[in-house]
């Protein structure tokens, strides 16, 4: 019997990019920004003015995405999952920097995913998967397979899709909709 495949978003779903963010610029510059005020995907406006959009220059550096914590819960189910699901993570690196880092964290905190099934791309689109969950709503737009949102501060407002808030949900429905 064919696995059904399934695709999974990197930042915010299985990696925690706003914490790690968040907690970096409250750092640099004395804030204390909480990241469930973070409601838009560009949030510069949200800074201090002396840093502004200063604050995507973080994602230059490279050692930043090795950093980001697990999403709790993610490592577990997908383990699981990946006995049931043909598993690919697709992520949209900012820049051709990200890409090495973003592959190594997967290495190092998801072992038993294969490798070759880390797919660097700006245009989700083109993943020919059953499901995908991400929190970026613009990229389920476009997406033919069933759209899983995956729950975030900049994406409450959206309410075209199916929406999680947890690993335990995510394991949840992949287990009903095998």
């Amino acid at each position: 019997m064919t696995k059904k495949r399934l695709a999974v978003d990197q930042d915010n779903v299985i990696a925690d990019l706003l914490s790690y963010w968040v907690d970096r610029y409250n750092k640099d510059y004395n804030d204390n920004l909480k990241p469930e005020q973070v409601n838009a995907w560009n949030w510069h406006h949200l800074c201090k003015p002396e840093c502004g959009e200063k604050i995507y220059t973080y994602m230059d550096e490279p050692d930043f995405f090795l950093n980001l914590p697990v999403m709790e819960g993610s490592q577990e189910v997908l383990k699981e999952m990946n006995l049931i699901y043909d598993i690919y993570i697709v992520t949209a690196p900012f820049n051709m920097r990200n890409v090495l880092p973003k592959y190594e964290w997967l290495k190092s905190h998801f072992p038993f995913l294969d490798s070759g099934k880390f797919v660097f791309t700006r245009d989700k689109s083109i993943i020919n998967a059953d499901y995908l969950i991400d929190d970026k709503p613009s990229n389920l737009e476009h997406f033919s397979g069933s759209k899983i949102l995956f729950d975030a501060p900049h994406n409450q407002n959206e309410d075209k899709y199916y929406r999680v808030k947890t690993w335990n949900e995510v394991r949840e429905i992949l287990l009903d909709w095998k």
